[in-house]
């Protein structure tokens, strides 16, 4: 189904096009024109979206934030990691690679979420998955809602790249009692 697209036009301007007609505007200043595109993005996506499975998944109270930062009603999410994270941070779960995590959408992948799958994300939860990946984080490394992107891409990579925060187990470094 397409409801619409917006594309760059020049500098300033952008078109929208319908499957009715294409529409051309121009803004006033370059940020006006990031604004305006990723409202009208944001709008066509969510006119294509699956609500369904967001609804299901964020059911459990601590998917209603993203696993990294905090932010409300995260959209994405890392089925592998199997975590629910918003926007920004998914950006930098991409960055990883699929070898890391897998990032899908919970409005638009609609072939990914098996019933078994959504009920794996309620069984699991940011809670339970940031118990492992989030043990040990410092307050002074933590991100929030409004980190940059540098600084969501050092801490992502720290945390599940490196494993820099994760809960190791309790004999963790002693071969000897593992040999036993």
């Amino acid at each position: 189904m397409n409801v619409a697209t917006v594309k760059d036009a020049d500098r300033r301007g952008f078109d929208l096009t319908t499957p009715y007609k294409t529409f051309s505007f121009i803004a006033e200043t370059d940020n006006e024109k990031e604004e305006w595109v990723e409202a009208l993005r944001d709008s066509i996506a969510e006119a294509l979206s699956n609500y369904e499975v967001a609804e299901q998944i964020w059911a459990v109270e601590s998917n209603m934030r993203c696993a990294d930062c905090g932010a409300p009603k995260p959209e994405w999410a890392s089925i592998n990691l199997c975590l629910v994270v918003c926007k920004r941070c998914a950006g930098e779960h991409r960055a990883l690679g699929p070898g890391i995590s897998k990032i899908r959408s919970l409005k638009m992948d609609k072939k990914v979420w098996t019933e078994q799958m959504i009920k794996m994300f309620q069984c699991i939860s940011n809670r339970k998955a940031n118990q492992f990946w989030a043990a040990n984080i410092p307050p002074s490394e933590a991100i929030n809602e409004t980190s940059s992107s540098m600084e969501r891409r050092r801490f992502i990579s720290a945390k599940y790249r490196q494993g820099k925060y994760r809960k190791y187990h309790l004999l963790f470094g002693n071969q000897e009692e593992l040999n036993k």
